[in-house]
Order: structure tokens, then C-alpha cells, then sequence
């Protein structure tokens, strides 16, 4: 209701959660408190004087109170209103993206290791192990864990219709539970092991392998014993090769936060299992209204609503306020005592440090984005775009006097390159440097795939007026009217000049000021382009010498060429190599040594001639 001195006056006592709306009703802030009248009025009475209270105060309009029994009930009620409205004004963690975790569906008999991702941990029984910052991430896991522990792969419905062991099970990747090849017994303890490894528990792994492979061979179980050894010996490298590890085999979690102006925060949630890192995740946070302790209380209270693994301790970088109402509920989520500290020396202080090392390393990466968007919003200003070119395609041609000429197409995706959209042309039917008909073909080829590969925001050639005229034509023969905009680049004649941008239609460069960010960006694309097209001619030239110096040899075939240059690494390699190194690579005999030197031979007594 509206904020009057009857609606101050008469507030309850009692604990609750309240929200603040604008005019149009829409949520700006959700808040709790112990005792709601003396927490809101402070809002109205000078009570709290930080300016970012100042600044929403400004664009309230009413209030709404919800009474709760508890504080510790008003937390989760304000939890979960956040989660509802998604107030401006409140720290929106997740900022609804999902994050991803492993699941082990221990409720059936022969469990499955799957990748899920999901907003929140479902209370169904399964174990779920994370979370991990990236698909990616999760899914190298989820093959190192199949490399070590044959669990099956099959889907319930496949396994329930199996009527043959699998590729997989005849390959020795997984136990053939379709096949009855395995006990419910052998392959539960199997998914104990996994389990294990996935808490950070290594050392208690380590010990029961040990332990199950000499009961093993006591009992004369001789391959099962082989099984565990080799399990047992993958499982120690990977522990060898783990760098972070702090042997004090506690569960925590650690938070570190890093405040720069204009209200940009950055949260780093570290995840240690047993002592060792599994996870690392950063949120940035834009809100000029938010204090730096209210963001990391909130970071703390939105991250384990969300169904994130409570550890058993959770180290903070600075105090925060009613830091005992949280480590209550905090302690009620995970079933027994959580304890949240601030170190403030000896190892927990060496963890918060590094929480903060990854905040700063996000933090760049953050501001490079940044700095990206800028650039991407200055291009679409100076060059008059539909929209920001947040996809850029640049293409270059190389060649020497016509030979092995090639293309390539690089990929820019929001100020960055994207490897997948690389592509490389091999040009064709050129004797002489013709530049600009080697752009055209190279355009022709890429526009024919406009199905498979969607047009960019912005087309970039390497070149001048003759290269941007050979593309625009290219593209308008191919795609007709409905063509991207479409620029060249050219590099500055001498030092100190500027680069100069060619549009269609406008006869002279367009120009920037020195230093400006659209032109940047534009030239690491440039660049980029020219450093892709040149290591790809490179190669090829290489081949082409490779293939003339080897091909005509009598008895050497596609198969021993390729190990010969896999062995000598080049044709140059190979001609300095003795008879004796030649013919100790595998498949090579002493009458192919004799060819090869034979045939090179000729070839000196050709050029003497």
C-alpha cells in the first residue's frame, strides 16, 4: 500500500519479508527483517544514509509485507521472492540460467553417470555431483570417470531391451549389465568408487582400491584383482596430475568478492571436496543501489536456495550482516552444523586469496567484453548498420605470384574469434596473383553455404576498392538483394597513416579517430584473417613440395609417405637422414631406401645437366 505515516505507524513487530514497487506496481526490492516496523520505517527516518538507499527510495511508490514466524522463515520467504520478481534493485545471482551437474540414478540397480542441467537440485534420491561451470567441463568428466569405471552407457530403455552385449561392452568400457555379466554386488561398489572420486574423497578411494584388489587376489579372483590395479594406477596419475590441492580434506566453499565503481561487482564461488578443487564460478552483478555486503550476503543466501551442495564450512572474504541466521539455515539445508567464517590468516586466508586471484581473472575477462560490446556499438554507429555487428567475418587471399593461392574465412563472435567458424578454400584456376578473382571465388564458395552456415552481421575483406567491388559482385550474384553489409580494409600505406575502410557506394575511405575502438576491432579481424590465410598457404606449399619431391618414387605409396614426413617431420628431414635411420621406420625396407636415394640422385643430376 501506499507509503504513508498511518502505514509507518502501524507496521507489525514481527518478523516478515516486504517489498517495495514503483507506480506501475512492478517489484524494485525485496528485503526481511526481524522486527518489519523498525527495519522500513528506518528507510523513511534517516536511519540508513547510504546513498544507494537514497536512490531507491527516490522510485518507491508503496509497500508490501508478508509476516512470517520466524527471521529464519523471513529469509527463505525473501529468497524466494527474489527468485519470483527478479527486483532491480536486489543481487539476481543466477540471473535464471541453469548450471549444470552430474547425476548417478543410484535408485536403479545398475546406476547411470548422466550430465543434467537444471536450476535447482531435485530432492528425488539421486546423487548429484557439482556444480560445474561449463557443459564442457562437466563432460570431460563424465569420460574420464567412463575411461576409468566401466559404467554402462545404455539408456534404461535400452538396457531393458537389450538383446546382445554392446559396442562398449565388448570393448571393455563398461561391466555388460544387460548381459548379466556383472552381480548387482560388483558393480554397486563400482558406483561407490565413482562417488568417491566425484566428493574429492581420493584418499579414502585410493585406500579401499587397495584394499578390494588384495582381497581380490587372496582369493584368488585374479582378473577382478588386474581390474582393480589398472583402475587403482588411473586413479593415483589423475591425482598425481592434480595441482589444486590443500590436504586438509574439508568440504568448503569459499567466496571471494571484488567492488568497482559504478555499482559492478563480481562474486567467485570456489568448491573444495576433501581438499581439493572441483568447481570455480563467477557472477558479475551491475546494480549502483547495492552495497558490497549486502552482495555477498545475497550471493550467499540466492547460491544454496538454488539447491547448490552445502559444504560442511563456508569461507567469506568479508563480514556480512546476521551472518548467524544464515550459518542456521544454512545448517537446516545441508542436515547438521555448517559454520561461515572469515579467515583472516593461515590457510583459509590463502583460500580466500585465490577465490579473489579468480575474481580479478574474471574480472578481465568481464571489462574485455565490455570493451568488446563498445566496439561493436561504435561500428554499427559509424558505419551506419541495421544493428550491432555482433558476428564479423573477414576474409583474406594468399599467394606468391599465383601459387597454391588460397582462401579463408574467419569468424568474430562479439569481439572475439570463434574457431568453428574458421573455413579454409583452396582457389582454383588462377595462373597469376589476381587478387580481387580470388576474393570473388572465395565469396561464391561461402554464400553457396548460407543454409548451413547463417550470414554474418558484417562482412570484412582483406584489401581495396578492387577486392570489395570482386565481393559485392560475388554476393549479388549469389544471394541477389538480401546481402550483409559488406566492408574492405586496407593497410596504411606508410607508417603513421591511417587504415583506410572502403563501403560500397562511397567513393572515399571512411575515417577514424586514432585509436577508436570500432577500428580496432576491425583490424584484429584484418589481422586475424591474414595470419590464418598465410599459415594455411604455408602449409599447402609445403605439401605441394612434399608431393612433388615423393610422389613419383616407385614402391612408395600414400601409406609410407605420410610415415616418412610423420618420422623426419619434412622432405628436407628425410633427404639428410641416414640409410640406417630410414629404414628402422616401421614398414620401410632396404629396397625402398634404395629407391629414395636413387630417385633423389636423379633428381641433383637433373639439375647439374
Amino acid at each position: 500500500m501506499p507509503v504513508t505515516d498511518e502505514f509507518l505507524k502501524n507496521l507489525p513487530s514481527s518478523p516478515g519479508a516486504y517489498m517495495m514497487l514503483d507506480r506501475k506496481g512492478k517489484v524494485l526490492y525485496v528485503g526481511k527483517a526481524g522486527n518489519l516496523r523498525n527495519r522500513v520505517r528506518s528507510y523513511f527516518t534517516g536511519g540508513d544514509e547510504r546513498p544507494a538507499i537514497q536512490y531507491l527510495m527516490e522510485r518507491v511508490d508503496s509497500i508490501r509485507t508478508i509476516l512470517t514466524e520466524t527471521e529464519k522463515e523471513a529469509l527463505i520467504l525473501e529468497n524466494n521472492l527474489i527468485k519470483e520478481h527478479r527486483p532491480k534493485y536486489n543481487v539476481n545471482l543466477r540471473d535464471d540460467k541453469s548450471f549444470f551437474s552430474l547425476r548417478l540414478n543410484v535408485s536403479h540397480p545398475f546406476p547411470r553417470l548422466t550430465l543434467v542441467r537444471t536450476q535447482r537440485i531435485k530432492p528425488d534420491g539421486e546423487r548429484y555431483f557439482g556444480p560445474y561451470s561449463s557443459a564442457r567441463d562437466a563432460r570431460v568428466t563424465v569420460r574420464f570417470i567412463q575411461k576409468i569405471f566401466p559404467l554402462r552407457h545404455c539408456t534404461e530403455r535400452q538396457i531393458a531391451t537389450c538383446t546382445r552385449p554392446c559396442l562398449n561392452c565388448q570393448m571393455g568400457r563398461c561391466l555388460c549389465p544387460c548381459s548379466g555379466k556383472v552381480d548387482i554386488e560388483e558393480y554397486g561398489r563400482m558406483v561407490e568408487q565413482v562417488s568417491m572420486l566425484l566428493q574429492g574423497r581420493s584418499e579414502d578411494l585410493v585406500r579401499r582400491l587397495r584394499n578390494q584388489m588384495e582381497e581380490a587376489a587372496t582369493k584368488l579372483r585374479f582378473e577382478e584383482a588386474a581390474r582393480i590395479r589398472d583402475r587403482l594406477a588411473s586413479v593415483e596419475r589423475t591425482l598425481e596430475a592434480q595441482n589444486v590441492s590443500f590436504f586438509h580434506l574439508k568440504d568448503q566453499d569459499v567466496f571471494g568478492l571484488l567492488v568497482e565503481e559504478n555499482g559492478l561487482f563480481l562474486v567467485e564461488v570456489l568448491s573444495f571436496r576433501r581438499g581439493n578443487l572441483l568447481s570455480g564460478e563467477s557472477f558479475v552483478i551491475r546494480n549502483p543501489a547495492l552495497e558490497a555486503e549486502e552482495v555477498l550476503s545475497s550471493s550467499i543466501k540466492q547460491y544454496y536456495g538454488s539447491g547448490a551442495f552445502v559444504p560442511k564450512e563456508v569461507l567469506i572474504c568479508r563480514p556480512v550482516d546476521q551472518s548467524e541466521l544464515i550459518e542456521t539455515w544454512l545448517s537446516e539445508l545441508r542436515g547438521n552444523k555448517v559454520a561461515v567464517k572469515v579467515p583472516l590468516r593461515g590457510q583459509g586466508l590463502r583460500l580466500i586469496q585465490l577465490a579473489l586471484k579468480n575474481a580479478h581473472a574474471a574480472l578481465l575477462r568481464e571489462k574485455q567484453r565490455d570493451r568488446a560490446a563498445a566496439a561493436v556499438e561504435r561500428l554499427a554507429s559509424k558505419l551506419h548498420l541495421p544493428g550491432p555487428p555482433r558476428t564479423i567475418e573477414g576474409y583474406d587471399i594468399s599467394n606468391i605470384s599465383g601459387s597454391e593461392p588460397v582462401g579463408v574465412k574467419i569468424l568474430f563472435q562479439d569481439g572475439r574469434p570463434e574457431k568453428s567458424g574458421y573455413r579454409k578454400y583452396k582457389i582454383k584456376g588462377f595462373q597469376d596473383q589476381d587478387d580481387p578473382g580470388m576474393i570473388y571465388q572465395t565469396i561464391i564458395r561461402r554464400a553457396a553455404h548460407v543454409d548451413e552456415e547463417p550470414l554474418p552481421d558484417l562482412i570484412l575483406i582483406d584489401g581495396g576498392k578492387a577486392q570489395l567491388n570482386a565481393a559485392e559482385v560475388a554476393l549479388a550474384e549469389q544471394l541477389g538483394a538480401d546481402t550483409p553489409p559488406l566492408a574492405a580494409i586496407a593497410k596504411a600505406r606508410e607508417e603513421g597513416d591511417e587504415e583506410r575502410l572502403y563501403l560500397p557506394n562511397r567513393k572515399n575511405p571512411v575515417t577514424f579517430p586514432k585509436g577508436d575502438p570500432g577500428l580496432m576491432l576491425l583490424m584484429r579481424v584484418r589481422d586475424e584473417a591474414h595470419r590464418f590465410a598465410h599459415t594455411f598457404h604455408t602449409r599447402s606449399r609445403q605439401k605441394a613440395v612434399i608431393r612433388s619431391g615423393l610422389d613419383d618414387i616407385n614402391g612408395i605409396g600414400p601409406k609410407k609417405r605420410k610415415v616418412l614426413l610423420t618420422q623426419f617431420g619434412s622432405l628436407q628431414g628425410l633427404m639428410e637422414a641416414s640409410d640406417d635411420q630410414i629404414a628402422a621406420v616401421p614398414g620401410i625396407s632396404v629396397k625402398d631406401v634404395e629407391r629414395i636415394r636413387a630417385h633423389f640422385k636423379q633428381k641433383e643430376i637433373g639439375l647439374t645437366a
